[in-house]
């Protein structure tokens, strides 16, 4: 047993730097090799009760997107864009009209989430001019799509604020109303459809 010690221990470094040698390689060639591609991600408002604010903005605290794990099962977990770091009035932004929060290349592969992070909501209402407490009850939302090599990738979110005054205590809250997914200009999902 000790002569069969003696030899793992003489030979251990022998192979810890083969191991070293043939893994450093292609550590870097891999990482040179992964192709990225081009993500936007905008946010709008749906009609619902935008109308009773003069402003409503918002400040985001992480944009978060969280890759597909796939046979690299280690690799889960969410990972942060850098989203805009100015407020964002939701009133300017209703119907067709979309602000930018992201945009930026990341790499290329298939993700299965996303997360608005909402930092503070400020809102003004219209008939008295006095401030408004809103509820943010934005949270992460299941969504597969792919971000292709040299291609690109568009997520609008079509937040909404909703007026639940009456049904005490609740008030005014932003919500997610569904999201429109565009890959090359084309329209690949919408929630709701219609």
């Amino acid at each position: 047993m000790a002569k069969l010690a003696k030899i793992i221990h003489r030979q251990a470094p022998r192979v810890f730097l083969t191991l070293l040698l043939v893994h450093c390689p292609l550590t870097p060639a891999s990482a040179a090799q992964r192709e990225q591609g081009m993500l936007e991600i905008q946010i709008k408002d749906h009609r619902d009760a935008i109308g009773d604010f003069a402003k409503l903005n918002i400040a985001i605290e992480k944009l978060l997107v969280s890759p597909k794990p796939g046979l690299q099962f280690w690799r889960t977990g969410w990972h942060e864009l850098a989203a805009i770091p100015d407020a964002i009035d939701l009133t300017q932004y209703v119907d067709k009209k979309t602000a930018r929060i992201y945009r930026g290349p990341v790499d290329a592969g298939s993700f299965d989430a996303f997360h608005l992070k909402v930092k503070s909501i400020e809102g003004l209402l219209k008939k008295n001019k006095r401030g408004a407490v809103v509820k943010n009850t934005v949270g992460p939302v299941k969504l597969s799509f792919d971000v292709r090599p040299q291609g690109e990738t568009i997520l609008i979110i079509d937040l909404v604020v909703t007026d639940f005054s009456d049904h005490p205590p609740r008030g005014y809250e932003l919500g997610l109303k569904g999201y429109e997914l565009y890959r090359a200009d084309k329209l690949i999902a919408k929630v709701p459809p219609g």
